[in-house]
Parts: structure tokens; C-alpha cells; sequence
């Protein structure tokens, strides 16, 4: 779009080109001028701040244009992790990455058929939760495979919430404890230690 301003000039005649050929002014014009006075001059100082910003306005933009940085923002949802164990009869879904999947599943069935108990192991020490945590010799966590495992790996919980269980069954798997489950062996799992 281009917008043109217009000042208006004075006109000249060819016979009035000479100061002294002037043609008189009329009683009127002298009050009129006298009237814009001061509001002449702001109307035409107006009119150019106008003119100046309507060319300095293409101008600012074609300077942004060229030194404005082009940034894509990508937004990516990222799902979250989880991963989902499942038996015959139970299904547990925890809300990270297992790396020992299979293994964890196979130990699951193997301790508690996938139910979330706490009873008496073969050896005759009570266990807690869907991967069979023994407890200490007075029959309390303190002392038991669980506190073990949870001062070694700075990891805590309960055996008995099986997302704390799983986790820590998974640390355990990672660091060759595997054997401490009576079921490891039994199920072959890993040649045993």
C-alpha cells in the first residue's frame, strides 16, 4: 500500500513573478492568516512526523525481518514410562522402565502365584508381598532381605506395595542378587552363586 501526502503550495501566475507586481491581498486574508497562525506550522509539522513514520514503518520491519532469529518450537509429549507384568491371573502395570521383565514375572508366579500375601516361606521365615521379601529374625523388615537390599541400594518402600517390590527386585536382578530367591534356582533363572 502506498500513501501519498500531498503539501499544498501557493500558486504563482505568470504576471505576479516580481515582489513588486503583487497583486494586493484581500481585507480578509491578513485576519485568516493571522487565525492558523501557530496551528499552520503544527498542521504541517504533523504532517510530516506522519510522512516520516509511514516511511520509517517498512523500513523497521524489513530491519526486524532480516535480524529476527528464526526458532521452532517443538513440543514433544513424551509418554510415560511404564511397563506392564503379567501372569496367569495377575497383571501388575508400574509406572518405569523393568529391565529384568521376564525374570521378575517368572519369580512373581514362582513366590506368590501374582497375590500380594505374607506367609511362611519353606524355610519357615515369614515373607512379605508378591516377590516373597523375608523378614529378620525377630520377625519384623529390620534385619530381612528387604532392609537389606534397601541400604544397598538407597531404595525404599514396602515389599508388601508391589511398584516398591518390583523396583527393588529389578535393582537386585542388576547387581546379581538374584540368588537370594529360593525360586531363582528353581525356575532356572541364572546357574545360581
Amino acid at each position: 500500500m502506498t500513501v501519498t501526502i500531498r503539501m499544498p503550495r501557493r500558486k504563482r501566475t505568470d504576471d505576479s513573478t516580481r515582489p513588486s507586481e503583487r497583486k494586493p491581498r484581500r481585507q480578509n486574508a491578513p485576519s485568516r492568516a493571522a487565525g492558523q497562525g501557530h496551528s499552520g506550522r503544527r498542521r504541517g509539522t504533523v504532517e510530516r512526523l506522519f510522512f516520516f513514520f509511514f516511511l520509517a514503518l517498512p523500513l523497521v520491519t524489513l530491519i526486524q525481518s532480516v535480524f529476527a532469529r528464526t526458532v521452532a518450537y517443538v513440543a514433544t509429549a513424551e509418554a510415560p514410562q511404564q511397563t506392564i507384568l503379567a501372569g496367569p491371573g495377575w497383571t501388575f502395570v508400574v509406572p518405569f522402565a523393568v529391565t529384568n521383565k521376564q525374570d521378575i514375572e517368572e519369580l512373581i508366579q514362582c513366590e506368590s502365584g501374582g497375590q500380594n500375601v505374607s506367609k511362611p516361606d519353606t524355610d519357615g521365615i515369614t515373607s512379605d508381598g508378591i516377590l516373597q521379601f523375608h523378614r529378620g529374625p525377630d520377625d519384623t523388615m529390620s534385619r530381612g532381605t528387604w532392609e537389606d537390599f534397601s541400604k544397598a541400594s538407597g531404595l525404599g518402600g514396602s515389599p508388601r506395595n508391589p511398584t516398591d517390590a518390583i523396583r527393588m527386585t529389578d535393582w537386585a536382578i542388576n547387581h546379581d542378587l538374584g540368588y537370594r530367591w529360593t525360586c531363582w534356582q528353581r525356575e532356572g533363572l541364572s546357574p545360581g552363586y
